[in-house]
């Protein structure tokens, strides 16, 4: 029975963090907006969803703190999962909002991707977009086939931006190219890279 209600409690912390996933996706929506458009203001909201998620998640990590004081040890190890849930989820926020580094150059500096580029970095979009919508209901239901489903994807989506990466890099120094075009590309890249691996480690940690 005990056990029973310590992984209803645990449940229930990781339902009440949908909305800040749901808020990761908006993010990743406004950061493909500002890509496609050059627009500021999908920029500004980017950092102001950021802002949202930080005040969000700061008395969860308030709590984990006064839990960790005054639980049993038994209690513990669920404790330490979700601080590295949190963390994971806060990172994920930071690593978006530095798609609007790369965005922003983009524009300023207009640089224009090859076709095959732009359509992999909005493709990305929508992957991971879909892999945060399908991480809102493995913290609802604990699916055990979607955690492994996500997993898989996940992992071959960040292999895919590694290969890329290798491609690129060889290209740029085997011929002139357009290097800004390609520095924004690799910088995106890696970003996802970053994102992805944050995911990866989120499901990891749920087993």
């Amino acid at each position: 029975m005990a056990e029973a209600l310590k992984e209803k409690a645990f449940r229930d912390k990781l339902k009440a963090l949908c909305p800040t996933v749901d808020n990761l996706r908006l993010m990743l929506g406004a950061a493909r907006h500002a890509f496609n458009r050059h627009s500021r203001a999908k920029l500004e909201e980017l950092a102001g969803l950021q802002d949202e998620i930080t005040l969000d998640l700061d008395p969860f990590f308030e709590q984990l703190e006064a839990g960790r004081r005054k639980s049993p040890e038994a209690d513990k190890p669920d404790l330490l999962k979700l601080q590295g849930i949190l963390s994971h989820l806060e990172l994920m926020a930071d690593k978006i909002v530095g798609l609007a580094d790369p965005i922003r150059r983009k524009g300023n500096q207009g640089a224009i991707l090859s076709d095959k580029d732009f359509c992999h970095v909005n493709d990305l979009f929508s992957q991971q977009m879909g892999l945060m919508r399908a991480l809102v209901d493995i913290f609802l239901y604990d699916d055990a086939s979607l955690k492994a489903y996500v997993l898989h994807e996940s992992q071959k989506l960040r292999g895919v931006c590694s290969l890329e990466e290798v491609e690129h890099e060889t290209r740029m120094m085997d011929g002139p190219g357009q290097f800004n075009a390609w520095s924004v590309y690799l910088a995106i890249l890696d970003r996802f890279r970053e994102i992805l691996g944050h995911l990866i480690d989120i499901v990891k940690t749920l087993g």
